[in-house]
């Protein structure tokens, strides 16, 4: 079991990667992203994961995502880390009421984040975060549905009783979130 985990999920272009290596940077956690691609190597992982995410069958996808949780919570037992997205992400994007089995088996079997951070912007900002980084990019049709994932990820925090918080980095720097998120966890 990891020692401490906080979870930063939400959209693409809202900060996820930023925060994660801004909190790495300033304290004893380690940010980890993608815990399978350290088991297969990145280009395995890619190419198994674009299979996976082409596959319809939510329950399928939901235990992958899942396999992956369980994998970095025994690859870094007794290590403080940080992820860029972890089940709640994995619900918002696969989970429905009639997978929701498997998020509660997960948790039984590794816990809970010890602070899940749900970081938001809005639609106009994502956009243009995501453009700067390429003119084409695949995360651009999925902006539209972020009233939706966002509505899914409280939900799902809430169903399943996980501590979180929400943080809007539209108009806040990397250090006041950083700030806030190592105040909440004791760090």
């Amino acid at each position: 079991m990891v020692k401490k985990h906080i979870s930063i999920e939400g959209m693409d272009g809202v900060g996820k990667t930023t925060i994660c290596n801004d909190i790495a940077n300033k304290s004893d956690f380690i940010h980890v992203e993608k815990p399978l691609e350290k088991l297969f190597g990145f280009e395995n992982y890619i190419e198994i994961r674009n299979k996976v995410n082409n596959i319809q069958n939510r329950v399928f996808t939901s235990w992958f995502y899942g396999l992956s949780n369980i994998y970095l919570y025994e690859k870094y037992k007794d290590k403080y880390v940080v992820t860029d997205r972890h089940l709640v992400s994995n619900y918002a994007w696969s989970g429905e009421e009639k997978n929701l089995d498997i998020y509660r088996t997960i948790i039984k079997k590794i816990g809970k984040p010890t602070l899940t951070v749900i970081l938001y912007a809005n639609e106009e900002i994502i956009y243009n975060r995501i453009k700067s980084r390429f003119k084409e990019n695949n995360d651009l049709p999925k902006i539209k549905h972020t009233k939706m994932i966002y509505e899914k990820m409280e939900y799902f925090c809430n169903k399943l009783s996980l501590p979180y918080i929400f943080i809007d980095s539209s108009d806040l720097s990397v250090n006041e979130i950083t700030r806030i998120i190592l105040e909440r966890v004791g760090n």
